[in-house]
């Protein structure tokens, strides 16, 4: 019987994750654009903020996570 190499959990684990991260920040930005948003409103009043609070940190952690999926499957992979 031919046994396929199994994949280590954590790299898929952290994938999953930044998937995760990156959807709950899309998520959150959209909330906080409807409630921050009225007619009139200049943009300036609420991009700022919204790029500041919620899109910089979201996409930071999803960045973090994807580069810790992929070295942790590339070091496997070479083991």
């Amino acid at each position: 019987m031919v046994q396929t190499p199994t994949q280590p959990r954590v790299p898929r684990i952290l994938a999953g994750l930044a998937l995760l991260a990156i959807a709950a920040t899309f998520l959150l930005a959209q909330i906080d654009f409807a409630r921050r948003h009225r007619i009139g409103m200049a943009p300036e009043h609420y991009w700022r903020p919204q790029l500041l609070q919620i899109w910089l940190p979201g996409l930071g952690v999803t960045l973090v996570l994807c580069v810790l999926a992929f070295v942790l499957h590339r070091r496997a992979r070479r083991a």
